[in-house]
């Protein structure tokens, strides 16, 4: 079986509670996993934010 190709995020320390009470309040388990759903949900809406 091959393995998935993965990145590394590092998350700024300052982040890291919000990053947290996201995470609790949400049932979400992981910073990782926390990162995918905001990237695959809003990542097109950021991009689009930011050129205008």
């Amino acid at each position: 079986m091959q393995r998935q190709k993965q990145k590394r995020i590092v998350l700024p320390q300052e982040l890291v509670p919000k990053a947290d009470n996201i995470c609790a309040q949400t049932g979400i388990t992981s910073h990782s996993q926390l990162m995918a759903l905001l990237l695959q949900n809003y990542g097109d809406r950021l991009v689009a934010a930011l050129k205008k």
